[in-house]
């Protein structure tokens, strides 16, 4: 138990506890999927900043060499 500044005790709450142990578990399942999105949104990205890179200025065919 902790004591408040208004002299008060207060515990833990059963629903925090339960509303942590479903986000571990829920972290636990997806993360790895989480991460595979996030790879793949930069790879992406990566992808289209080669491509404006390379097409230049707009108008103009080709990249600078």
């Amino acid at each position: 138990m902790i004591k408040t500044t208004g002299g008060t005790t207060s515990s833990v709450n059963p629903h925090h506890t339960a509303d942590l142990l479903s986000a571990a578990v829920f972290a636990r399942v997806f993360g790895s999927d989480a991460l595979a999105l996030l790879r793949r949104a930069a790879a992406a990205g990566v992808r289209i900043g080669i491509s404006e890179l390379r097409r230049g200025p707009r108008g103009r065919r080709g990249g600078e060499r």
